[in-house]
Order: structure tokens, then C-alpha cells, then sequence
């Protein structure tokens, strides 16, 4: 069979019958109006045979979308079908109806097809419930046909290699050849280890790899990890052995943080070898980072000061004076508060601390308020330190009064918000309401609080016990339905807990506290001693005994019964029910 005659006009289509030396689209009188495709119907780019391109076997073969997937890349040879789609039709052999696009294709037990699945795949998260229109509701993302071939450099997944093989029967021992074998001129050996996949060889030592292995295996039971999960932790481990050379413990914290660049789990890792005391930890702690990239700038003297400053109140003194250590979140406070004060007297012409006399304190210092107190307190902390370890003659800041910070007047939220907030749909939220705004719990105390401390209808924390009103606790009970649905096997002692803590001991922090409530819980914990003070009348004793405050701050709230604004605030919602 001979190949058709081209359209001597256009060239792009063979000539309309035998004779013709022009198209149907091209030959004169027809209009270029659009001949039906006898087999497929498509009233576009006719070829030849009452057949379209597309459906004509001599036609020249253009890579078009796929049928099921729409991926770009699908030809004739495989009926306009990729790789996957084709592999689709055969382990799937339900055909209806998508029930997120609503074709009429191979579906799987979800009731989606292919491409839906590919979609809702990629948007779930983990340990969430797959929901398929959910994850289709603004279009699928669509992709290029047959690229999951090991020629474009596509890989399997690493956890496939630790499945367990199917049970082969031993093969008998081959007997020998009455002559001898041809040699191999290139050796082949197959990648059977998936820590070769990633450019590393085998663990230096195969009896500390399945030491390490055993351990991370039984810790992932412990903490009830997802097999994925532990998958990635036990490929991680021998990529990390194979790295580092490693051939004894413990391992150090930074080799491990090196698998981040591979694209593995290292906080998994982490946690494993710190539960089980094979981790080394040399990291450098986030605060010495942060305060050597702060003073960079001042000159040399002047930071050397500060550096001698901020190791005696990062690790504390042993020798007289002594001093305990104090945390960072302090040693931050304080260092911002006098950098602006530094760096203004080291553009002054200053270089070291010995030459700020009284004269230039008092010249920096406020008047009065809390920038006296914030600023006076850093300099006296300073000042302080660097004259008790000898390094400065005179103290600057001795016998110079900074007052104390001013205390803000505490005001009711809007009643809106805690509504909404307390009748939350998200068991979280409305948990977290109702011991805060109820109950009046500091974040500290929420992130601490464990399943052992909500027991016969109180709550046990130090140095004081609270009964469970009845609203807060339906709350507590939906928040714990739900956290023994999504995480059953966690063995966090902890009330609160995530995703992430899940596969932890640890608690949760406060920012994910003030993330899941919406605003800000040390304001709603005001609110709640604020409508206590107004409701008993300013009573003290009743404050202190119910939030644990001191007297001060009891009395603090207590001004606040005859504040004008408060006469304008709307009241607090009921939560009685």
C-alpha cells in the first residue's frame, strides 16, 4: 500500500480521491467545510477515508493527550493510552462513573479515576481522610505521559526494598562446567540496597547497621510511626552510616542533620538515637548563633565584652560571684533592648564599654515608663556582670534608679470572637477555649497538661485543683474522640498533642497554642480574671485561689471595676450550656 499524495496547496493533507491534486479543506468550492470522521465522529482535521488523523493508520503519528489522564505524550501504538493508564485498566476492572469529574471510566474502590486519584493523592495530607472531590474541587494538576520510566531517571520508592520477598524455592547447586566460564568484561551488579540509589555504598559495619536497624524499628512500634515513616528513618540510617564512614556510637547530631540535603528524615532519626542515648549532640545552640550575628557589627572590644557577658549568663558562674544560668528567650530580651543604646555609642567614637561614663547613661536614658525600665534593666545587666568579672573599673549604672515597667489595664475581648471560638466546629479550638477562657489556664500549664491530670472531673495542676464545669468538659471529651481516632497508637503522655508530637514524648509549644485558638491566650486568660473580678465584686482571695496569681496582680485586676471603658463592654457569652 503506497503512501497517499500530499495537497499540492497546503502540503499538510493528502490529496481528497485519487486524481485530485488538492485537500477537501483546500479544494476549490467546498468552503473548507468540515468533513465527520466515520469512526470517531470528530469533525476536525479530516485525513483521509472518511477517517480523521487521529483514527487513520497511514496518518502521521502526533503524540496527543491521553484518554483518561489527559497526561501530554500518548500515541496511536497503545489507542491513545499512556503507560499508567494502561496499567489502570487492567488492576482496576470497575468502569462507572468518576465521583469527583463524573467520566465514565476505570475507577478504583474510591470511586475515582485516575487522574482524580493522582490529584487527591498529592493534596492529602497525612493522617487525614482521603476525600476526593475535596481534593478536585480547583482542577487537577496535569503532567507528561510515560515519564515514570527508569530512562528519565525515575526511581521507586525506597520503602518497596524493605517488603517482605515472596518465597522463592532454593535452587540447586549448579554443577561444574567441563570447561571453564567466560569471563564478565564489565561486572554487573544490581542496586538491591537503597542506600546505593542514593550515590553510597554498604555500612562500613553490618553488625552495627542491623544494631541500629533492630533499634529504630522497635522505637517506631513504641511510638506508633506510620510505615512510611519508618521506611524513610531506616533508609536514612544506612545512608548516614554509609556517608560518614560511621563504625561506632554515638553518632554525632550535625551527620545527621546532613540527610535534609538528600532529602530524607532527620528529625525522625534524631529522636530515635536521642530515646535510646546513641546521639552525640554538637549543634550550636540557635542563641549563640543569633548573638554573634548581632554584635558583628560593633567594634572588637565592645563585642568582646559582650561576649564574656553573654557566657556568663548563657552557662552561669561556679566561682564567686556566682550566678545561675538563665534562658535564652532572656538573654534575647535583654540583648535587643540595649542594641539600639550599643550601636549609638559605638557611631559616638566609643570601642569598648570602659569608656561609657555616668554622663552617657543618663544621656540614653529615658525619663520615665517602660522604656526606662526595659532599657535600664539591660545596661544594668551588663554593666553589672562586666564589673563583677573585673573587666570594667566602674559601674555606669550603680545606684541609678530605672523604675519598674509599666502594667497595662486589662480589658475584655470581643464577645464575638469567644463565641465563635468556644461553639468551634474544631474540636482543638473549642478544647483549648474552654480551659483558658473557663477555666483560666496559662498556656504554660495547657502545653504541660497530661492525660493523667484530667481525672474525676478536675483538674490536677500544681498547687491547685480545678472541678470541670460541665461545658468544658463535653468539649474535652469530643477533643479526645477525635485524638483517639487519628493518632490510637500514640504513646504521648501529654493532653495536646499534633501531627508532629504525635510520634513524640514531647508537649506541644505555646505558638501552636495561640495558632489553633485564633488569638492570643494570654489575652484570653486576662478576659476570664477580668469577668471573675467583675463578677465577685473585686473579691482577692477568690482571684488568687481560682487562677493562681499573687496578691499584687489580684489587686492589679481589681482596679479595673471602676475603669469608664468598661461600662461600654458587651457581656460575656453563656457558657453554661
Amino acid at each position: 500500500m503506497s503512501l497517499a499524495r500530499m495537497c499540492e496547496r497546503c502540503g499538510l493533507r493528502p490529496q481528497s480521491y485519487h486524481g485530485r491534486r488538492w485537500c477537501y479543506d483546500c479544494k476549490p468550492g467546498c468552503g473548507g467545510r468540515p468533513l465527520p470522521c466515520r469512526r470517531c465522529g470528530s469533525v476536525g482535521d479530516y485525513w483521509s477515508e472518511g477517517l480523521c488523523r487521529r483514527c487513520h493508520q497511514r496518518a502521521p503519528a502526533r503524540p496527543e493527550s491521553c484518554r483518561d489522564c489527559l497526561a501530554w505524550g500518548a500515541r496511536r501504538t497503545h489507542k491513545w493510552l499512556c503507560g499508567g493508564c494502561q496499567s489502570w485498566r487492567v488492576l482496576q476492572a470497575t468502569t462507572s462513573a468518576c465521583v469527583s469529574c463524573g467520566r465514565v471510566l476505570a475507577i478504583n474502590n474510591r470511586g475515582a479515576c485516575r487522574l482524580c486519584w493522582l490529584q487527591t493523592r498529592d493534596q492529602s495530607q497525612r493522617n487525614e481522610p482521603i476525600d476526593v472531590p475535596a481534593a478536585n474541587r480547583h482542577g487537577q494538576q496535569l503532567a507528561l505521559a510515560n515519564m515514570s520510566s527508569s530512562k528519565n531517571g525515575w526511581r521507586p520508592h525506597p520503602r518497596r526494598d524493605f517488603r517482605r520477598p515472596p518465597y522463592t524455592a532454593p535452587r540447586p547447586e549448579p554443577r561444574p562446567a567441563p570447561w571453564p566460564d567466560q569471563l564478565n568484561l564489565f561486572a554487573f551488579r544490581p542496586i538491591q540496597d537503597p542506600a546505593l540509589r542514593y550515590g553510597f555504598g554498604d555500612p562500613p559495619n553490618p553488625q552495627l547497621a542491623r544494631l541500629l536497624d533492630q533499634l529504630v524499628c522497635e522505637h517506631a512500634e513504641q511510638h506508633g510511626w506510620s510505615e512510611q515513616q519508618t521506611t524513610r528513618a531506616r533508609v536514612g540510617l544506612r545512608v548516614l552510616q554509609a556517608r560518614c564512614g560511621i563504625t561506632a556510637t554515638p553518632i554525632k547530631a550535625t551527620d545527621v542533620l546532613q540527610l535534609t540535603a538528600l532529602g530524607l528524615s532527620a528529625n525522625s532519626l534524631l529522636t530515635a538515637l536521642s530515646s535510646n542515648t546513641l546521639l552525640e549532640e554538637d549543634r550550636i545552640p540557635a542563641i549563640k548563633t543569633w548573638f554573634t550575628r548581632a554584635i558583628h557589627d560593633l567594634p572588637e572590644p565592645m563585642a568582646a565584652e559582650l561576649r564574656t557577658w553573654f557566657d556568663v549568663l548563657y552557662n552561669g558562674s561556679t566561682i564567686p560571684p556566682r550566678s545561675h544560668p538563665r534562658s535564652g528567650t532572656t538573654i534575647e530580651t535583654r540583648t535587643r533592648w540595649a542594641l539600639p543604646t550599643l550601636h549609638a555609642w559605638a557611631d559616638a567614637g566609643h570601642h569598648s564599654l570602659r569608656e561609657i561614663s555616668r554622663e552617657d547613661v543618663f544621656a540614653v536614658l529615658p525619663a520615665s515608663g517602660t522604656a526606662r525600665a526595659t532599657l535600664g534593666g539591660a545596661l544594668r545587666s551588663i554593666f553589672g556582670t562586666l564589673k563583677r568579672r573585673k573587666i570594667l573599673f566602674l559601674n555606669p549604672m550603680a545606684r541609678v534608679s530605672v523604675g519598674n515597667m509599666e502594667r497595662r489595664i486589662p480589658m475584655p475581648l470581643n464577645t464575638a470572637n469567644l463565641r465563635t471560638a468556644f461553639n468551634s466546629t474544631d474540636p482543638v479550638q473549642a478544647a483549648l477555649t474552654a480551659l483558658i477562657g473557663v477555666h483560666g489556664l496559662r498556656s504554660s500549664e495547657v502545653c504541660a497538661l497530661q492525660l493523667t491530670d484530667v481525672r474525676d472531673g478536675r483538674i490536677h495542676l500544681t498547687g491547685r485543683t480545678i472541678p470541670i464545669a460541665q461545658p468544658a468538659k463535653a468539649r474535652l471529651d469530643a477533643y479526645l474522640d477525635e485524638r483517639d481516632r487519628r493518632w490510637p497508637n500514640s504513646i504521648n503522655p501529654h493532653l495536646f498533642i499534633h501531627c508532629w508530637s504525635a510520634t513524640t514524648t514531647g508537649p506541644v509549644q505555646r505558638p501552636w497554642v495561640t495558632e489553633r485558638l485564633g488569638m492570643s491566650a494570654q489575652a484570653l486568660r486576662q478576659d476570664r480574671i477580668v469577668d471573675e473580678a467583675q463578677a465577685t465584686g473585686g473579691d482577692l482571695r477568690r482571684i488568687c485561689d481560682f487562677f493562681g496569681v499573687t496578691m499584687n496582680t489580684a489587686e492589679h485586676y481589681a482596679t479595673i471595676l471602676n475603669h469608664p471603658d468598661l461600662d461600654t463592654q458587651p457581656t460575656r457569652p453563656d457558657t453554661s450550656s
